[in-house]
C-alpha cells in the first residue's frame, strides 16, 4: 500500500486539489497470514472464480442501489448464494453477479460501505479475506456464546489493521475514499486504487440484520461455522 500524496483533478475544471487523505508514508510490513485457501469446497461451484474484484466506487451520480442480479453464485469470491447483486461498477462496467460483501468492496460509495474502515492485510487475496470476514461475522451474530467470542476476536483483529491505513493516510474510512474515488478521473482513480492493494473492506456485524446476505446457499451459521478452516483460524495465535 503505497501512500504518496494525492492531487485530485476536478474533470470539468481541470483543476487540482489536495486529496482528503493524509500524505504519510506506508507501512512496511503488513500481516503475515497462511496461503491456504480460506474457502471450503462445499461453498464454491467447482468453477475459479472469473471477474477481478477491488475497491471501487458505483460510478453513479447518486447513491448506488443495490439490483438483485440473477445466478448460484458470486463471479468474484465464488460463493454460492441466493442473494446475488449486480456487480458492474465504475472499474468494470460488464454485468456479473456477486455476493453482498463483494458489492460492497466493488461500490464503497453505497450507503452501507460508507460504515466501513479499509484494513491493510498484504499478502492476502482480497477474496480469502472477505470469505474470513463472512465466518467472523456469521459467528457474531448467530453463533452460540463461545462461537460469538471467536468471531469478535478475528474480527477485531482484522479490523485493527486499519490503523496502517490510517497512519498511511490519514484515514480508513471507506466513505472518504469514495469521494476521493468519485472526485477522480479514471487514470488518477487507477492509481489510488493501486496504492491501495491489499487493503480490505470491513463492515461491522450491525450492518448485517439479515444473515442470507452472508449465508452461503442452504447452509446454515452453525454448518457455515463448522468447517475446518474456521476451527484451524479460531485457534491461531494470530488473532490474540
Amino acid at each position: 500500500m503505497q501512500s504518496d500524496a494525492i492531487v485530485m483533478h476536478d474533470e470539468e475544471k481541470g483543476q487540482g486539489n489536495a486529496a482528503g487523505v493524509g500524505r504519510h508514508s506506508g507501512p512496511e510490513s503488513g500481516a503475515q497470514l497462511l496461503s491456504e485457501p480460506l474457502v471450503d469446497i462445499d461453498l464454491l461451484t467447482g468453477l475459479p472464480p472469473s471477474t477481478p474484484l477491488e475497491l471501487d466506487i458505483s460510478g453513479d451520480t447518486d447513491l448506488p442501489v443495490p439490483i438483485a442480479a440473477s445466478g448460484d453464485h458470486c463471479d468474484c469470491c465464488a460463493l454460492t448464494t441466493n442473494k446475488l447483486w449486480q456487480g458492474a461498477r465504475a472499474g468494470l462496467e460488464e454485468a456479473h453477479a456477486v455476493c453482498t460483501l463483494c458489492y460492497l468492496t466493488g461500490h464503497l460509495d453505497s450507503p452501507t460501505a460508507a460504515h466501513g474502515r479499509l484494513a491493510y492485510l498484504p499478502g492476502l487475496d482480497t477474496t480469502d479475506a472477505l470469505h474470513l470476514q463472512r465466518r467472523a461475522l456469521l459467528a457474531i451474530l448467530g453463533g452460540d456464546e463461545a462461537q460469538q467470542a471467536h468471531g469478535q476476536r478475528v474480527w477485531t483483529w482484522m479490523d485493527n489493521h486499519s490503523r496502517e491505513v490510517e497512519a498511511a493516510w490519514g484515514t480508513a474510512r471507506a466513505g472518504e475514499f469514495a469521494q476521493a474515488m468519485k472526485r477522480l478521473p479514471p487514470y488518477k482513480r487507477s492509481q489510488l486504487q493501486a496504492r491501495l492493494s491489499g487493503c480490505v473492506l470491513m463492515l461491522p456485524a450491525d450492518m448485517f440484520d439479515d444473515l442470507n446476505l452472508l449465508l452461503p446457499s442452504g447452509n446454515t451459521v452453525q454448518a457455515a461455522l463448522s468447517s475446518q478452516h474456521w476451527d484451524a483460524y479460531i485457534r491461531s495465535d494470530l488473532y490474540v
